[in-house]
C-alpha cells in the first residue's frame, strides 16, 4: 500500500505539466516540499481536479474523511485507515463509494516508498525502496477526495485517499507481503478520469488499467525511513 510519498517540485512545474491553474492562490504559499510524506501524519498535498471542465490544483490533506457527523477527533482516526481505497471494494465501502462517482482526482508524486521483505525468521527485514518514473517527471496517482465539515468551527476539510490495486511484476518483486501498488495511470487516462461526468463504466475500465513495468525504477534508501526528518538524505540511494 502506498502510505509514503514525495512531492518536490514546484507549483508552477506542477501547473506547466498539467496545464492547470491554482483553485487557490494562497496554496502556493503554503506548499511543503514533502522529501518524506507520510500519511499517517495527514500532510497536504497537492492534487489535480476538474472543475467545469478546467483542470485546477488544489491542497488537500492526506486521509479521506467522509462526509458523516463525527467529530474531527473521530474523523481523524477513521483518516487513517482511508489514506488508500482499494480498486476492487471502492464501490461498495462506505468511506469511499459517494466520492468514487464524482470526486476523483490526480495526486502528482514525483516518487514514492515501499518496503520489501527479506530473509525468514530472525533474520528477516523490511528494507524500504524509492520507486520513480521512468523519462516523466511525477506518478499520476489516481485518487479519490471528500468534504467534511467539522462540527465544532464549521470548517471545511478536503481530504483525498489514492486508489490502489493488484501489483504488477515489478511492484510484486518490491512490495513482496501485501503486492499491492497505487494505481498509476498514464497521461491520456487523466481527463476521463477527474471528469465528475465520466461514466461509471469507463471509470472501472480505468481502475483495471495497470502501468507497464518499463515506466518503473527503485533503489534500496535508508533503513530509518519512517524516523527520518523530512530532507533530502532519505532520497539517496545506499549499497544493496
Amino acid at each position: 500500500m502506498c502510505y509514503t510519498a514525495t512531492q518536490t517540485s514546484k507549483a508552477y512545474e506542477y501547473q506547466d505539466y498539467y496545464g492547470a491553474s491554482m483553485a487557490r492562490l494562497e496554496d502556493i504559499e503554503i506548499m511543503q516540499t514533502w522529501y518524506k510524506a507520510d500519511g499517517f501524519a495527514h500532510p497536504k498535498l497537492l492534487v489535480l481536479l476538474d472543475h467545469d471542465g478546467n483542470r485546477e490544483l488544489e491542497l488537500q490533506q492526506w486521509g479521506l474523511m467522509p462526509s458523516w457527523n463525527l467529530t474531527l477527533t473521530e474523523m481523524l482516526k477513521k483518516a487513517k485507515g482511508n489514506l488508500n481505497a482499494r480498486a476492487e471494494t471502492i464501490r461498495d465501502l462506505k468511506s469511499f463509494k459517494n466520492s468514487i462517482k464524482s470526486k476523483r482526482c490526480i495526486i502528482p508524486v514525483n516518487s514514492f516508498f515501499e518496503y520489501k521483505h527479506i530473509g525468514e525468521g530472525k533474520e528477516k527485514q523490511k528494507l524500504p525502496f524509492l520507486i520513480h518514473p521512468v523519462n516523466h517527471p511525477c506518478f499520476n496517482l489516481a485518487g479519490i477526495y471528500s468534504h467534511y465539515l467539522n462540527p465544532e468551527t464549521k470548517q471545511w476539510l478536503t481530504t483525498f485517499a489514492i486508489v490502489t490495486e493488484p501489483a504488477n511484476k515489478f511492484m510484486a518483486d518490491i512490495h513482496n507481503s501485501a503486492k499491492r501498488m497505487p494505481l498509476m495511470l498514464s497521461n491520456n487516462l487523466i481527463s476521463d478520469w477527474i471528469n465528475p461526468n465520466t461514466s461509471e463504466a469507463k471509470i472501472d475500465e480505468i481502475m483495471r488499467y495497470s502501468c507497464d513495468d518499463s515506466y518503473l525504477s527503485a533503489y534500496r534508501i535508508r533503513r530509518d525511513l519512517k524516523t527520518a526528518e523530512n530532507d533530502e538524505s532519505v532520497l539517496l540511494p545506499v549499497a544493496a
